[in-house]
């Protein structure tokens, strides 16, 4: 701790005593601020960054002062620790203080060994606390639910409504749409949040181990498994969220007992006769048309009945792709802090491409490609990112049309203009099938507008598939 780049804010209407605090502090090196009453307090506060606010609780015939000046300390900037001392202590205004936020209570005279010691400890308190806000704002930024297209406001919408409840979830929608992510954001933000949040890969559990995984077993039995604790994953998110990854890959078997489970909310471990019961809401989540994998015999129909209280469809990331910016904006955002990376620069033409790709592997995808990109450029100061730069899967190498926007820097300025302009048209036209008015209304053009410029470019909007 560099005790010099440590601020303290001594409170006391007596100034001899103030004062004296203050020479204390700074002997041991800290950087100390005063003030004589409540008021010039809050302008020290509000103009300086004070690390520790030590105030008495009496001041100017004020027997709450120093309180008052507690309660907006923690109401306004709740990381400062705040030490209360009185010369009129006792356990009631000990209590009061303590109730009321503060770190901890001290009665004058004093010694200043105690003080000193009480300041550190209140300091390294305040070191911890901030750890733990940090942490809490990088985890809210990485479940975070980016996207305000119709289709996705109708997602957020429907978790609002279910987050506090502990209905059963189901969620459906393609590989990287974000399922794992929305499963952990219902857990974050339901009155289970305390409580772990368990995923069961339903991919990687053999049908011979599935059952001693989700359901775990008893010491006493043959069970030979290297793990130490015999808990299952039931056990192990008990009052907190399991969730089912690709649930329609689980085994038969084991989606059979898991009906059972469900229904009662108790099992037993595997070798004993003991029955275990447990708290846990259940989130699963599926890639596959649930209807046909009843069908094919991948999921009980019984076992869907009970998994699909609430289901709710995730739409790709082409059916919202107004969404692109936002998310684009965000995990750039998350990834240089993560690689403690300059910003990514991208130029229009780069956002136009990205926007423009279709994203097969969803949400997921455009993540990996930027943390690619952060790999490749992210270190180099001012370097703007073209439709050059982009990863061959996303500028399409093999398409003649895009290679020619790869090249395009090669032109004039005015050639260049007008086969960006066409190409992206183009690509605008063909992603609404030719429809001009939804195409104008997506690109932010005129229709008539958009009219004139197709034919001055010479587009037939009838050649468009």
């Amino acid at each position: 701790m560099l005790k010099n780049k440590i601020t303290i804010l001594v409170v006391d209407d007596e100034q001899d005593i103030c004062n004296m605090v203050a020479e204390i502090l700074k002997d041991e090196g800290f950087k100390v601020f005063t003030a004589y009453g409540y008021d010039s307090a809050l302008d020290v506060i509000k103009n300086e960054n004070i690390n520790l606010i030590l105030t008495d609780i009496w001041m100017d015939n004020n027997t709450v002062a120093g309180l008052q000046l507690l309660e907006w300390s923690k109401k306004n900037n709740h990381l400062t620790p705040v030490i209360m001392m009185s010369g009129h202590g006792n356990i009631e205004t000990a209590m009061k203080a303590a109730k009321s936020g503060a770190f901890d209570f001290i009665e004058k005279p004093f010694k200043s060994e105690r003080l000193i010691l009480l300041i550190e400890k209140a300091l390294e308190d305040r070191i911890l606390k901030i750890k733990i806000f940090d942490y809490e704002t990088s985890e809210n930024e990485k479940t975070e639910l980016i996207g305000d297209s119709n289709l996705f406001k109708n997602v957020k919408s429907q978790l609002d409504k279910i987050v506090l409840s502990n209905s059963r979830v189901l969620l459906n929608g393609p590989s990287g749409s974000g399922k794992e992510l929305i499963a952990r954001w219902i857990h974050k933000n339901s009155e289970r949040k305390n409580f772990p949040f368990i995923v069961a890969s339903c991919a990687t559990l053999s049908p011979e181990r599935a059952e001693e995984v989700l359901f775990g077993w008893d010491k006493s039995s043959n069970i030979k498994n290297d793990n130490e604790s015999s808990l299952g994953l039931f056990e192990q998110s008990n009052n907190g969220t399991l969730f089912f990854d690709e649930i329609c890959d689980l085994p038969l078997e084991t989606q059979g007992k898991l009906v059972q489970v469900i229904q009662d909310q108790s099992f037993y471990k595997i070798g004993s006769n003991k029955k275990v019961t447990v708290d846990v809401r259940i989130i699963s989540a599926s890639n596959k048309g649930l209807s046909q994998s009843i069908k094919d015999g991948f999921l009980r129909e019984d076992l869907f009945y009970r998994l699909s209280v609430v289901p709710i469809q995730i739409p790709s990331l082409s059916n919202r792709s107004e969404d692109v910016d936002l998310l684009i904006q965000h995990f750039v955002k998350l990834l240089t802090k993560e690689f403690g990376s300059g910003k990514l620069n991208f130029s229009p033409e780069s956002l136009v491409v990205l926007k423009s790709y279709d994203w097969p592997g969803n949400v997921r995808q455009l993540k990996n490609v930027l943390e690619w990109l952060i790999i490749m450029y992210g270190q180099i100061e001012g370097f703007i990112i073209l439709p050059s730069h982009l990863p061959p899967e996303i500028i399409g190498l093999n398409n003649s049309e895009n290679k020619q926007n790869v090249n395009s820097l090669e032109l004039s300025l005015k050639d260049a203009r007008k086969l960006f302009e066409t190409n992206y048209l183009k690509e605008q036209l063909n992603r609404f099938k030719g429809n001009i008015a939804r195409t104008s209304t997506y690109i932010g053009m005129d229709r008539s507008a958009l009219h004139r410029k197709l034919k001055e470019l010479n587009i037939n909007v009838s050649d468009i598939n």
